[in-house]
This record gives C-alpha cells, structure tokens and sequence, in this order.
C-alpha cells in the first residue's frame, strides 16, 4: 500500500508540474489522462482499504518537545473502510471526469495553464483530506483543497467566474476558520496531538461530562462542514461556482468534492462525539432545510448547469437527512432504524456523486456542441447526440429515484428508516417523499427541453467525440448496476459503517430494493403481483379511451406547439409563491447585515489608521492565542 500511496502523490504532482507548461492542447491532454490514472489507483487503493486498514506513518520532522508543532513532525496517512468507501467515490468519478477533460478542455482556445496545473493538485489533496489521521493534517489539506479548486472555479477569468470565484473563497475559508478553531478546542482539551485514535478513545468520554463544549466544538464543525457541504443557508457559494467552472471540475465539485464534508461528518459525530438526540435532530433539520429549497429553487431555473447546481444542493441535503436521522434514532434507542439511515446516507452519497456528476458531463457536452445553456432555447438534440441523450435520460430517471435506477434504491431506504418511526424525522421523511416528485418535475423540464421539444431556432450538431461519451456512458452504466444489483455497494457501505462503531441491521437484497429483516416484510414480488392485479382491475372498470382535446378538432394532426422551460411549471410556482419569497426576504436580509458589517469595517479601518488600533489588537490577539497554546500544550 505504501507503493501505491507513494504512486499517487508523485503521479499528480508530475501532472501537475507538466501543467505548467502546457501552453499546447497535447501536454493538456497529458495532463488529463495522467490525472485519470491517478484517480483510478485512488479508486484501487480505497478497494483495499475496505479489507484491510493500512497505515503509513512518515517522520517529516524530529522533534522531543510535547508541543502543537510536534503534531506536524509526523504525517499519518491511514485507509479504513470509511474513508476507502469515499475514495472509491473520488477514484471512479475523478477517472470519468479527467478522460472527458481530454477532449472537452479543447472548446477553450486561451491559456489552460491554469486548468491544468490546479486540476491535478485538487485531486491529490482531496485524495490526503480522506488519508489523513490527523486533524491538524486534515485542515491543512482542507485548506489547500480549497485554494486549489478556487483556481479551478476561476478558469476563465471573467468577470462572472472572478466574482463567483470570490464568493466561493471567502465564505469557504471564513468556515473553515470556525472548524480550525472547534480543533483547537479539542486540541487544548485533548493531549495527543489530534490524532484520531486518540481522539476516538477520549474525546467522547470527555464531552458525556462537558455538553457545554461539545456543543461549542460540534458548532464550529457544522459551520465548517456546512458551508463546504452548500447546507441551507450557507449554500449561496454553490449555484456560481459550479455554473462558471468547467464541466468536468462541476462534475467533480458536486459528486467529490461535497462528499468531503460528509465524510468528516461521519468521522466526527459517530466517532469523536457520544451520539446525542439533539445534534442528530439539529443535523436532520439543517438536511430536511437544504432538500426542500435546494429543489424548490431548481425547479425555477432554466439554465441548464444552475438547474443542475440547485439539485446539488438538494441531494446533499437528502444524504445530511439521513445522517442526522440515524444519529438521533441510534441515540434513541431505535438501532436498526439508525443504522439503515446511515447506510442509506452513504448509499445517497455514492449516488449522487455518479448521476449529478454524469449530469453534469451531460450538461457540458451540450455546451461542448451548441455553446448554450439556456433551456429555452436548445431542443430537439436527442435525433443528433443519441449517446449523450441516453446519458442524460439514465441520469435524470436515477436523481429522480425510478426503479430500477440507484437512486430509487437510496431514497427508497431512507423512507424506510425514517417514516415508520413514532419521532419527528417521520415529518422531515415525509417532506423528503414529496421533494422527490419536485424533483422529478424537474427533470423532465431538463430532459425534454433539451433532447425532445422542437428547438427555438433549428439546431444542426454532431455527438461529442469519444472520450466524452464514453465517461458519460460508464457512469450511466453504474447508475444501472448499482439500481439492479445494490448488493455490491452495500457491502462497501456496510463495512464504513461498521467502522464508525454502529452494527449494521440484517437486510434481504433484492434486484433494485431492499428489506430490513428487523423492519418489516415486503416481499417485493407479492408487491408487483399486487400492482399488476390492481391495474388490470382499473383498466376493466375504467376502459381507456382515445381522447382528443377539443381544440384539435378531433384530429391526430401535431399542433408542434413549443412550451418554454421557464413556463413549465408556472402554476406551481405561483402556489408555492410564499416559499420563493421568503427565500428572496432571506437574500435581501443577508445582503444588507453584509453591508451594514462592510459598513462597520470601514468605520474601523478608517479609525485604525490614525490610533494604530488594528496592529494593537492583532498584537493582542496573537498575545492571547499563544498564551492559551503555549500555556496549555508546549
């Protein structure tokens, strides 16, 4: 494993050093495919570590003193079956996105120096945010994952990808200021350095006897995690970032890179935190929040990549639901159902990650091909770009959570394991089965407008070449797979979640369904033999007759008409009209704290200038932070 951990790092960093150079389309395409190999050793590796924990421990510096600088002495590097689950998501998706990289980084004409130095560094430093054993390590790769992909975000150096790309950063990094200091929190309450074992074994005995600082610590880490995460209300970065980036790093943003917070999530409140009703019921809220409006306000769009953000944001809060569910029923008491909502959090996790990002590859070759994104005007491309319509179609019937596909499994498990239950998740469950026929409504407006509805003005194009229909098509073909035959990730999903501590239920697998053995008894093929005598019995009562609307004057002459994506669903926007304005009180609300704390800053700055007052309480600020460091760890 060593060999193989050894093997990643320098095969990215040689990837990203050639991308330095690459002024020429052929040392991008190096780029690409090396960052393709890359990944898939990523992907190999977390296959190993989910039979075997493997750890690598390198001594960077030798130090005998017992201070926070020592923790930096020593890099851990450790594969367990939770985080090689994560990394098979990273690996199989980082492959898919790097081949398509190869021939869709060609529609940019310019200097793809940035591209292609930044991609591969993104990459790696993701891959060291899993590995790590150490939460000093953790945050300083989360920092530089950070840096690096902000570059990714900013790739065509515009004035929309500048400002978003501003966005991105500065609400990520303030965040990850709240969870730097929720670490050193621990790290003055815990001797050891962060490393997770340590931490494992006392933290959690620690925090059963001071609630008050768990709750401080769990904030900083829900702020930190959250924002990463896009939760509601901290989700604003997300829908500009993902827009005006690349396709494929879209792709890896919302199926990867989202996963990284998730996967600490895991690590941190089943590891390092005794399970509490209230975090887990507060993680289940801020869950229950981001589906509702994540896929409210995708329903709105009709630029194709914006439509396609907002459900990311909407089906990371369908993974955050579960995992706040489970929490709160293991802490109750109801363990099976805890533990199938963990599993179903995991399996949604892995989901989504193939079909938003094979969306988004989707979504990219359209733009590769027409160079729009707008709904209202592309149709009618399905006869010319089949593959990438079958693509698409896999896609949004898989998000859409219809049997056979893998999302109809995930969600179909998250029901399961929170509607039955006597307790308050039951309502988040219940809003969570009504979003997805949002979300469904959804995809059919992305799919037909693009693929099936005559086009605004005739559209004449050929399918993308290779390399990009072919990493659609493997993510399509795992979408299938994982829906028919669920039993494979489950495996893997019971083993990380084994890891966490929590025994997993006894569940009978069937092709594209799951049963509990200690929730109830639905045996699916009882449940189909019901459906089809129930329709039978309907189609003989109710006889089905051809009924033509009276305008086309009973004939079957095609009328051609063209509804605009954006009047789709006009009627139930204007039910649903209070949703939509609160979430705009909510925009303007936080627009104007913002000027008023610019407003305050100002004030301050124009005042530090003339009293010297900012480098006095910098000063001071760093007086008491190494008072508290140096008095309670060196």
């Amino acid at each position: 494993m060593e060999v193989i951990f050894l093997f990643i790092v320098i095969i990215l960093s040689v990837a990203s050093f050639i991308g330095v150079f690459s002024r020429s389309a052929i040392l991008t395409k190096l780029v690409n495919a090396l960052s393709a190999l890359g990944s898939l050793t990523i992907a190999y590796a977390g296959i190993m570590g989910l039979k075997e924990s493997v750890e690598l421990n390198i001594t960077l510096l030798h130090l005998k003193s017992d201070s926070i600088i020592n923790a930096f002495s020593t890099l851990t590097l450790k594969v367990d079956p939770l985080s090689g689950f994560f990394m098979i998501i990273l690996g199989i998706l980082g492959f898919c996105t790097s081949v398509y990289g190869i021939a869709y980084l060609d529609m940019y004409k310019g200097d793809k120096r940035l591209y292609a130095f930044n991609y591969p560094l993104f990459l790696l430093f993701m891959f060291l945010v899993l590995v790590s054993w150490n939460l000093l390590w953790f945050v300083v790769f989360w920092e530089l994952m950070t840096l690096f992909s902000q570059f990714l975000v900013a790739f065509e150096r515009n004035e929309k990808t500048l400002i978003a790309t501003l966005k991105y950063f500065c609400m990520t990094k303030a965040a990850a200021d709240f969870m730097l200091i929720a670490i050193v929190l621990v790290l003055i309450t815990i001797s050891g350095g962060g490393d997770y074992d340590i931490l494992s074994s006392q933290l959690v005995n620690y925090f059963r006897s001071h609630p008050l600082e768990m709750y401080l610590v769990s904030a900083g880490f829900m702020i930190g995690l959250g924002v990463k995460a896009a939760l509601v209300p901290f989700h604003v970065w997300l829908p500009d970032a993902y827009v005006e980036a690349p396709s494929n790093v879209s792709s890896l943003l919302s199926g990867a890179m989202e996963k990284m917070p998730v996967y600490m999530m895991f690590r941190f409140f089943l590891s390092f935190t005794p399970l509490t009703p209230n975090i887990g019921l507060l993680i289940a809220l801020f869950g229950t929040l981001t589906l509702f409006f994540g896929t409210m306000y995708a329903l709105k769009q009709t630029d194709s990549k914006r439509l396609l953000s907002y459900h990311s944001v909407g089906q990371i809060g369908y993974v955050v639901f579960a995992l706040g569910a489970g929490i709160y029923l293991l802490s109750k008491g109801y363990t099976t159902f805890g533990a199938l909502a963990l599993m179903a959090s995991l399996f949604h996790a892995l989901n989504h990650a193939f079909f938003k990002g094979l969306l988004f590859l989707t979504a990219g070759s359209i733009l590769y091909r027409t160079g729009s994104r707008d709904l209202d005007h592309l149709g009618g491309l399905a006869r010319f770009m089949p593959i990438t319509a079958f693509a698409a179609l896999i896609g949004s019937l898989s998000i859409a959570g219809m049997p056979p596909f893998n999302g109809f499994v995930s969600k179909w498990m998250i029901y399961v394991s929170t509607l039955p239950t006597p307790t308050l998740v039951s309502l988040f469950g219940a809003l969570a089965l009504f979003i997805s026929a949002v979300t469904t409504a959804s995809f059919v407006k992305y799919f037909t407008s693009i693929f099936v509805r005559p086009p605004a003005k005739e559209i004449t194009v050929k399918e993308v070449p290779v390399s990009m229909w072919a990493s659609q098509l493997i993510l399509a073909v795992l979408c299938v797979i994982f829906g028919v035959y669920p039993a494979l990730p489950l495996e893997a999903i019971s083993k990380a979640v084994d890891s966490v501590g929590v025994t997993t239920p006894s569940i009978t697998v069937f092709p594209g369904l799951i049963v509990s053995d200690g929730i109830g008894n639905i045996a699916p093929l009882a449940l189909l033999v019901f459906s089809g005598a129930l329709t039978a019995v309907l189609l003989a009562i109710f006889p089905y007759k051809i009924s033509l609307p009276v305008w086309t004057t009973g004939t079957r002459k095609s009328l051609a008409m063209r509804l605009p994506a954006s009047s789709y669903y006009a009627s139930f926007e204007e039910e649903f009209e209070d949703v939509y304005s609160w979430g705009e009180w909510c925009v303007c609300t936080t627009k104007r704290l913002w000027d008023a704390t610019k407003a305050v800053l100002s004030s301050f700055e124009e005042a530090s200038f003339d009293l010297d007052k900012m480098m006095t309480g910098a000063w001071l600020m760093l007086l008491i932070l190494l008072t508290i460091l140096g008095g309670v760890l060196l």
